[in-house]
């Protein structure tokens, strides 16, 4: 699969059969340029503007914005409940993180999560090939507690997202406080683009915080 991160906590996942799924796509008030994009699945984890803008999105696409099982062919989405706070949503209300599983990858989106899942939904998010988390704070989990949930899910490859870059106004913390709390727990790949190429035979046995830029 090819996956391309289009900013904030905005992904684009392209199976090798072709399938398209467009993960949280958001709206011009981030700070980011929203991409004109062609999918067969969007996926929303919530109902705020960055994350949940479909005016640039193209083609005949399916939109998965509920907890529970959703069946495309070989690939499999399904989201669980959790929290866009520490109060039960009562600042923010509710998100989803949603689990795609295809030909035995498992690619975890964790949305705008604003708490330490309960542990039901760890064990069941536990061994994510590809772990999509929010590490910025303020309106999400924080770094530490990014990591915290890293370490309890042990998955493959983790991917930074929600984080403050040059180009966002949304006032959440630069990358560096994450990589900072790593520390050197995990390797750490700077990729110099905003898009990989991987399966699970180019999986590698450590963990590693994969950083894409936004370009």
């Amino acid at each position: 699969m090819v996956i391309d991160w289009l900013g904030h906590s905005c992904f684009k996942v392209t199976l090798k059969n072709g399938t398209r799924i467009l993960l949280d796509p958001y709206d011009d008030r981030t700070g980011y340029t929203p991409h004109t994009v062609e999918a067969d699945i969007v996926t929303i984890s919530h109902n705020h503007g960055d994350h949940n803008d479909l005016s640039h999105v193209t083609g005949r696409y399916t939109v998965v914005n509920t907890p529970g099982v959703h069946d495309f062919g070989e690939l499999t989405i399904e989201g669980f409940p959790t929290w866009h706070d520490k109060e039960q949503g009562a600042k923010r209300g509710g998100n989803i993180c949603f689990m795609l599983s295809v030909k035995g990858m498992r690619v975890c989106h964790m949305g705008d999560i604003g708490e330490i899942p309960s542990a039901d939904i760890m064990a069941r998010l536990k061994g994510s090939d590809i772990l999509m988390i929010p590490v910025g704070g303020r309106y999400t989990i924080d770094a530490h507690e990014a990591l915290e949930i890293c370490e309890a899910l042990e998955p493959n490859i983790i991917i930074p997202m929600h984080f403050r870059t040059a180009a966002t106004s949304i006032e959440i913390a630069p990358l560096s406080d994450f990589l900072e709390a790593a520390g050197r727990e995990y390797d750490v790949s700077h990729l110099g683009k905003c898009s990989i190429n991987i399966d699970k035979a180019t999986l590698k046995k450590r963990t590693r915080i994969v950083v894409m830029e936004y370009l």
